[in-house]
């Protein structure tokens, strides 16, 4: 009996240690509840300072598990970044805290820039945060003589407010009154903006959501007129082009008498604005084989009918002009002969009258004194 008692006791006493060392790890781990790490202010950051280096403003602490809901545990996500309040030592942030631009969402390489509208200018107020619009301006006329002109500044930019609204609103699908709205441009497209409301009204021109082609659109210059706009180089509708005409043209010169072989060895064929009378069409071009030439044909020229119809023209020939020389034979002190050549051929009965002029003393031809040749010039 005595040792079954040593034993029960032993078990007893070997209970009661493992409960007490369970109750005291239970105990130990509700004293040290789960923690997390979490980014604190170091110093004093004013609202609107830029975070240059976190590492030196902010320190990793820890804090129990659920106490800091959205609280930023990283670096990078407070680097260049803007406080949007006033934070004290040991305050942590949350990412409504900060902001790339002062709560404007703005794209990288673009500006803010901001242009008065009013809900008539703006879309009838349509046109929300995150909406994208063309810019068109209306340009005022410069002096007496000028007309107003319409150009599309800008195509597919984004709002990024509208007044002091950067957020679209869910219960809203126009603004019933606004004054400005905040735009994304890039540096080239804001000095394009300034120099268009300074020389006249801007609108914003709603485009649809999945809505990116950009178009070629041509300024609009003049007045309205009648049934639509006129002005220089606008017009209402878009003239219907004149057919054009292809007509036979001469590909050199053609004598009268010229016997047409060959159409295509002589002639091409040409489109012109509108058609000419008689002339050869490219319809006639085959028909003109076998035809002859009755009047001349310049080279480019149109060719008609008139050109194969009446009497075939006499070839123009032109007389050379005669070649006339006279020389002079003396003969000691007789009285000079005088000898011409027509063409290099003697015509004595020309000589005989020549020399009896030339021994009177007179010029056959005008009746006056006949001049003396000098003593070189004389041919003996």
């Amino acid at each position: 009996m005595k040792s079954k008692t040593f034993v029960m006791m032993f078990l007893a006493i070997g209970c009661g240690l493992v409960a007490a060392y369970l109750t005291a790890r239970i105990s130990a781990k509700q004293a040290t509840p789960d923690t997390q790490p979490v980014l604190v202010a170091k110093e004093k950051i004013l609202a609107g300072q830029v975070v240059k280096d976190p590492e030196k403003q902010f320190v990793m602490m820890s804090y129990p598990t659920g106490s800091t809901p959205n609280a930023i545990t990283s670096l990078d996500d407070l680097k260049n970044k803007i406080v949007n309040k006033t934070v004290q030592p040991g305050q942590w942030l949350t990412p409504d805290d900060v902001s790339g631009n002062f709560g404007i969402d703005l794209p990288k390489g673009f500006y803010a820039m901001a242009v008065k509208v009013d809900a008539a200018s703006a879309a009838g107020g349509f046109i929300l945060p995150k909406s994208h619009v063309n810019v068109v301006a209306t340009i005022r006329p410069s002096g007496m003589g000028g007309k107003p002109k319409v150009v599309t500044i800008l195509q597919d930019v984004l709002v990024l407010a509208v007044d002091q609204t950067s957020v679209r609103p869910e219960d809203k699908m126009a603004v019933a009154q606004l004054s400005t709205a905040l735009l994304a441009v890039t540096p080239n497209d804001s000095q394009k903006l300034t120099l268009a409301q300074s020389m006249g009204d801007l609108r914003l021109v709603l485009r649809g959501h999945d809505d990116e082609a950009r178009q070629v659109l041509t300024p609009l210059e003049g007045g309205l007129d009648g049934d639509g706009l006129m002005g220089d180089g606008v017009a209402v509708a878009p003239r219907p082009e004149k057919p054009k005409v292809k007509l036979a043209v001469a590909k050199q010169d053609l004598e009268p008498g010229t016997l047409i072989d060959d159409p295509e060895k002589y002639f091409t064929v040409r489109a012109f604005p509108e058609a000419i009378e008689k002339a050869v069409s490219a319809d006639d071009f085959a028909k003109l084989k076998g035809k002859t030439v009755r009047h001349s044909v310049f080279k480019d020229g149109v060719l008609t009918d008139k050109h194969f119809t009446g009497e075939e023209a006499p070839p123009l020939v032109t007389v050379p002009p005669v070649k006339r020389h006279v020389m002079f034979i003396q003969n000691g002190g007789s009285a000079p002969l005088m000898v011409m050549y027509k063409d290099g051929l003697a015509d004595a009965s020309d000589a005989k009258d020549e020399v009896h002029d030339k021994v009177k003393g007179k010029d056959s031809k005008s009746g006056g004194p006949v001049a003396q040749p000098a003593d070189d010039a004389e041919t003996k």
